[in-house]
């Protein structure tokens, strides 16, 4: 079973039914949801999985990174001459990848949220 492949301790384990009262509990608790298929969800505690401080600290990294990646293409977008000067595959190129950069600094920040 999944459970003995991942090493898991069985009492740490739920498995439940899609939008059970259960399936609803175990999504508000402190859990990640490991597995969705054929209407089954699987859940497992976070506090047994990672350090959530260390965690935290990681994503804060991050997300201190990004926003300075952040800034630095937003402003080279900004310029009137990197704009009119540089070919529009490359500004096309510079958007795409600032998309990219924000959606990724929104996901961590959902990250950070969730882990409070």
């Amino acid at each position: 079973s999944l459970i003995v492949l991942a090493k898991l301790d069985p009492e740490q384990v739920a498995v439940v039914a899609t939008n059970s009262d259960e399936a609803k509990a175990a999504a508000a608790a402190d859990s990640v949801q490991l597995v969705i298929q054929d209407g089954v969800e699987a859940y497992l505690p976070l506090s047994e999985l990672i350090d959530v401080e260390k965690e935290k600290q990681r994503l804060q990294k991050q997300s201190e990174k990004l926003a300075k990646e952040i800034e630095k293409l937003s402003g080279r977008l900004q310029s009137k001459g990197f704009v009119d000067k540089a070919p529009a595959a490359v500004v096309d190129k510079a958007k795409a990848e600032l998309a990219e950069l924000e959606d990724q600094a929104s996901k961590i920040r959902a990250s950070l949220e969730a882990l409070g």
